[in-house]
């Protein structure tokens, strides 16, 4: 999580004014609203934490049109105050996270797109946040640059967040790694590197190196 944080962080604080109103790979999003969801999106993890460690119920978000609405907000500030701004909220994450160590009154929170999921998966969901949407920036980073065993977390959360969701079909998925991965009965057989797999699962991005069985289905976006 460190390491994606930081390799964002270096894109993000890159960026000026005018580079932050191009469009991004999120439909309707420029690179300012999407640097303000990581922001919003820190806090909303944060929150989650502190109601694992402290049993007091704190969503994530209040509703989903609130998030939107936070989002909308926090994109008009300027690229260095967004840039401070994610600075901030990550150091709150990282300390909300790291009191888990110490334990949890509850195992695991409702969120907004992914059903329940683990106190003690935090940390993957937000390295998954931060490695899809570092590629949603649309700049010269790629996936491949992602560290392997943060494109692993980010593979298991996106599995998890499928299988949460009945209108998907079956999938088989595998890493020519070595982990494979199984949602609903398995009936369309994936297979590719890391960073092939990463974006077909997350952004529904097909290249030369997915190999599938089948015709691909259509699946819900990270």
């Amino acid at each position: 999580m460190h390491r994606e944080s930081d390799m964002a962080m270096a894109t993000i604080a890159s960026l000026d004014d005018g580079e932050l109103t191009r469009p991004t790979r999120c439909p309707g999003w420029t690179r300012a609203h999407l640097i303000a969801h990581l922001i919003r999106d820190a806090d909303a993890l944060t929150n989650l934490a502190t109601w694992a460690v402290t049993g007091r119920g704190t969503p994530a978000y209040e509703s989903r049109e609130a998030r939107d609405a936070d989002i909308e907000t926090t994109a008009r500030r300027s690229a260095t105050e967004l840039a401070a701004a994610l600075a901030q909220a990550d150091v709150r994450l990282e300390d909300a996270l790291r009191r888990l160590k110490d334990g949890v009154q509850v195992q695991t929170m409702p969120t907004l797109f992914s059903g329940e999921i683990s106190a003690f998966s935090l940390p993957a969901v937000r390295t998954t946040e931060l490695i899809v949407h570092h590629d949603d920036l649309d700049t010269t980073w790629e996936w491949h640059e992602a560290d392997p065993d943060g494109i692993v977390d980010a593979i298991d959360v996106c599995v998890t967040r499928l299988q949460a969701s009945p209108a998907v079909p079956g999938l088989q998925i595998i890493a020519r790694e070595g982990e494979e991965w199984t949602v609903g009965d398995g009936s369309i057989r994936i297979e590719g590197y890391y960073e092939n797999l990463l974006p077909f699962l997350a952004r529904g991005q097909v290249d030369e190196g997915l190999h599938h069985e089948g015709e691909l289905p259509s699946l819900p976006s990270w």
